[in-house]
């Protein structure tokens, strides 16, 4: 399964972490997983001044509080929160507040 928590401070993120195996179909052909990799990653690169980290996984921090970038999260949140609807045997979504 794939987990991907976001963490806000006051009703914003600043920070997610997507980690894990789909394992919804084999490799090469996981919808799933390649869905959240197009999604997280086009997102990420488009982020302005945060920190990336690929070890084991994605991890996104600092993110830096501007418009542009809490409508990037946000979107990335809502597409994630389809994803997992549609597969919720493959896609976790967790909000974690720090």
């Amino acid at each position: 399964m794939i987990l991907a928590k976001f963490q806000y401070k006051t009703n914003r993120i600043v920070s997610y972490q997507i980690t894990g195996h789909a394992h919804q179909a084999n490799k090469g052909y996981d919808i799933v997983c390649a869905a959240v990799s197009v999604l997280s990653q086009a997102i990420t690169n488009e982020l302005s001044q945060a920190t990336v980290s690929e070890d084991g996984g994605l991890f996104i921090g600092l993110i830096e509080p501007n418009t542009k970038n809490t409508v990037l999260c946000d979107t990335l949140l809502h597409g994630l929160l389809d994803i997992a609807e549609q597969y919720p045997e493959n896609l976790r979504v967790v909000n974690l507040e720090v």
